[in-house]
């Protein structure tokens, strides 16, 4: 009953459902790249400065992109985040927000919700 009464509190507040990745905790830093090839396997990227934890989720995604065989969810996509900043030599902790409840384990990573037509 109380889980009941605290999602209608939530989306009574913030009606909108959103999903945030974050570079890092709060109380972190994010680190940037003065050279995205030095980290990711992004095609063309021309030497160009990036963040770490954005230049790491290109990556994944355009990976993804290449081998269709893996379905990517919300879990997937953070824990392969998390791997990539470590393997390449940072320590900052990719997060991510919801603004309702969410399976990460199982649910689909996109990152526009619906069918993607903007409103």
């Amino acid at each position: 009953m109380h889980s009941m009464k605290f999602d209608h509190q939530a989306h009574e507040l913030i009606p909108a459902e959103f999903r945030m990745i974050s570079g890092c905790h709060s109380e972190e830093t994010s680190a940037d790249v003065s050279n995205v090839n030095s980290v990711s396997q992004l095609p063309n990227p021309a030497g160009r400065a990036g963040g770490a934890c954005t230049s790491a989720l290109l990556d994944i995604l355009y990976g993804n992109s290449q081998d269709h065989r893996q379905k990517l969810t919300f879990q997937n996509v953070l824990l392969q985040l998390r791997d990539n900043l470590e393997s390449n030599g940072f320590e900052q902790v990719p997060q991510l927000t919801s603004s309702r409840p969410l399976e990460v384990e199982n649910t689909p990573f996109h990152l526009v919700g619906g069918n993607g037509a903007r409103r």
